[in-house]
C-alpha cells in the first residue's frame, strides 16, 4: 500500500493531469519510481483540504485581489512513512523532499544545484505572460463542473478582464501564438549553447527538475488546448526541440487515473 498521496487538480482531460505545476511534482515521483496514490481535488476545495491535513502557515502565496489573505495550492503530498504524516506543498519543496528522502536518481543533483534554482526563474521571465494569454481560457474549459465557475471567476477577478477576452480569436489569438513561440525560442537558444544532439537541460544523459519544468508546461498546452497545438505545429518548433524532450519524458508521464 502506499504511503505517499499526492493531491492533484482534476478536469475533463484524459488523462485528468493537466496542470504544469502539478505536473513539475508528478514527473520526480514518476522518475523516482516513488509508489503513490493520486488524490483529485477541485480548486474550490484546495483550501479546507490541506488545513485539515495540518497546512496552516504552509500556505504558497497570497491572493492577487486580497494581499492578507493566504492562498493554498497544489501540488502536495502526505508522507504517511513515518511516525507522523509529512505534507508538503509547492513543487520545488516537493522535489527537494523527495531528494532528501529518496536519493536515488536525484532531480536536483548536488553538482549544478544552483542551475537547476535558476532555471526556474529564467523560465518563468522569459515565458511572462506569453503563457497567459492564449491559454487561460481553455485552461478554464478543461476543468471540472466544480472548478469551472471558481477557475473562471477567480482569474477574470484577478486580471479584470472577462476569460474571453484574453484571446479573441483572429489576428489577436495568431499574434499571441507568433509571441509565445518567439519566447520558447529564447529558452531553446540557451539550451543551444549544450551543442548539437545535448536535449536535457544540465547537459547530461539524464533528465533534472529544469527539464521536468518544460515538459510540464508543454503538457498542458497540449492538454488543454490540442487543436491549437496541433493548428501552431507547436511540436515543430525550435526544430523539433520541444518534440524530442516530450518523446525523451513519455516513460514518466503516467497518470494513475
Amino acid at each position: 500500500m502506499s504511503k505517499i498521496t499526492f493531491f492533484d487538480l482534476p478536469s475533463v482531460c484524459k488523462p485528468q493531469a493537466w496542470s504544469p505545476n502539478t505536473w513539475k511534482a508528478r514527473f520526480v515521483l514518476n522518475y523516482k519510481r516513488i509508489p503513490y496514490k493520486t488524490v483529485w481535488v477541485s480548486y474550490p476545495d484546495i483550501e479546507e483540504t490541506l488545513l485539515k491535513l495540518g497546512g496552516e502557515g504552509k500556505a504558497t502565496s497570497t491572493s492577487r485581489d486580497n494581499p492578507s489573505k493566504p492562498l493554498y495550492t497544489l501540488p502536495a503530498i502526505l508522507d504517511e512513512s513515518g511516525p507522523e504524516p509529512v505534507l508538503i506543498i509547492d513543487s520545488l519543496k516537493i522535489a527537494e523532499y523527495l531528494d532528501e528522502k529518496f536519493p536515488e536518481r536525484p532531480v536536483i543533483p548536488k553538482k549544478g544545484k544552483a542551475l537547476e534554482y535558476a532555471f526556474e526563474g529564467f523560465f518563468g521571465k522569459t515565458l511572462g505572460s506569453s503563457l497567459l494569454r492564449p491559454l487561460l481560457p481553455f485552461a478554464a474549459d478543461i476543468q471540472d463542473e466544480k472548478g469551472k465557475p471558481y477557475f473562471k471567476n477567480t482569474r477574470e477577478k484577478w486580471f479584470g478582464m472577462k476569460l474571453e477576452e484574453f484571446s479573441p480569436e483572429g489576428s489577436v489569438r495568431d499574434a499571441q501564438w507568433k509571441e509565445l513561440e518567439k519566447a520558447y525560442d529564447k529558452v531553446a537558444a540557451v539550451l543551444d549553447k549544450n551543442g548539437p544532439g545535448v536535449d536535457f537541460v544540465a547537459g547530461g544523459p539524464e533528465p533534472t527538475r529544469a527539464d521536468f519544468i518544460l515538459a510540464s508546461f508543454f503538457i498542458w498546452i497540449k492538454s488543454v488546448a490540442p487543436e491549437e497545438w496541433k493548428k501552431r505545429g507547436v511540436e515543430q518548433w525550435a526544430n523539433g526541440r520541444w518534440a524530442r524532450l516530450l518523446k525523451r519524458t513519455e516513460e514518466w508521464q503516467t497518470v494513475d487515473d
